[in-house]
């Protein structure tokens, strides 16, 4: 099989492919875990083949192809697909915001510079929040608050806050409140929200956010309105040059793994680890092939699959008397002036 083809099999390059293979292969060995590790004919299934069906089934092949495809009973395909993402969520630690580390926190600066060609300092990461369709979940699963998970788009969904670098490499994601939850409040909960409120966050950085979050000193986000000053507008537009990387990756994120594409069938417990793991495989990829858009297979698209993610924009209710005019903060004067 040529690298190409590989990829758009696996979405990952070949030596990362069987790098991950030795990597898991002990935490997907053992005794314990070999319950169904083994054909009707007795022979064993490789880890390679679990992994295999691991990435097609985050591609967003059908469980029944697979089954048929590795020649493994299609009733074991997601015992090996839940058993290979808890050995790469335990073996890959790739998602890691270095809040600590002023050498790295300067290099993430430097690569939004390279976005804005010098213009706006002290950025290190862009953060939005995005939704992933889902089935209605059970009343047992959200202990009988089934409501909090449709969102005002009018669908069932699992949220995600994120915060990227410029390279669309996720730095921190975090999913601790239902889907129906604002933005700025799901982010306030999140633990780099608290992390930054605690001054852990050198003062020369700050992060880039939309207009649904509050704006503060090291939380930027943009003026609102039309007909704003000619400083506000640059700085606006300059805030939504490396803004837009996080929206990238999202797209990057769900047009790779078309597990995505329809709403997830599975136990709602079991969604923050497939979302979590195709995350770092994220990383992976970025790390390797860089963030250009990835190719998607059309036959791998099914009538009614959608290939692009789902944002979670907008205000609700709770926010409309907000006084965005009042949420003035030193680094936006210092960058406007």
């Amino acid at each position: 099989m040529s690298d190409d083809v590989f990829k758009k099999h696996y979405r990952l390059h070949k030596e990362d492919f069987y790098s991950l293979v030795d990597q898991i292969t002990p935490h997907i060995s053992s005794k314990d875990n070999d319950k169904y590790g083994v054909r009707s004919s007795g022979s064993c299934i490789h880890p390679i083949i679990k992994l295999a069906v691991t990435l097609r089934v985050l591609a967003g092949g059908s469980y029944l192809d697979i089954g048929f495809g590795y020649e493994i009973s299609h009733n074991h395909v997601f015992t090996y697909f839940y058993q290979c993402l808890k050995a790469i969520d335990r073996v890959l630690n790739n998602i890691c915001f270095p809040l600590d580390d002023e050498v790295k926190l300067r290099e993430l600066e430097q690569g939004f510079l390279n976005i804005s060609k010098g213009v706006f300092p002290g950025t290190v990461a862009a953060g939005d929040g995005v939704v992933f369709k889902m089935r209605k979940p059970s009343h047992i699963e959200v202990d009988g608050d089934v409501h909090s998970f449709f969102t005002r788009k009018g669908y069932y969904a699992y949220g995600m806050q994120a915060f990227v670098d410029s390279s669309c490499r996720f730095l921190n994601i975090s999913m601790q409140v239902c889907s129906s939850t604002h933005d700025s409040t799901a982010y306030i909960l999140s633990d780099l929200s608290k992390a930054i409120r605690d001054g852990r966050l050198p003062s020369w950085a700050h992060i880039v956010l939309d207009e649904a979050y509050v704006n503060t000193t090291q939380e930027l986000s943009p003026y609102k309105g039309k007909n704003l000053g000619l400083y506000e507008d640059s700085f606006n537009y300059h805030l939504s040059l490396h803004r837009q990387v996080v929206e990238r990756a999202f797209g990057l994120l769900v047009g790779r793994w078309g597990i995505f594409w329809r709403p997830l069938c599975v136990s709602f417990h079991k969604i923050p680890l497939i979302i979590r793991v195709a995350c770092k495989l994220h990383n992976l990829c970025v790390d390797r092939f860089g963030h250009a858009v990835p190719l998607v297979m059309q036959r791998d698209i099914r009538p009614n699959d959608v290939a692009n993610p789902f944002f979670t924009d907008g205000t609700t209710g709770l926010y409309r008397g907000r006084r965005t005019d009042l949420e003035e903060s030193n680094t936006r004067l210092s960058l406007t002036n």
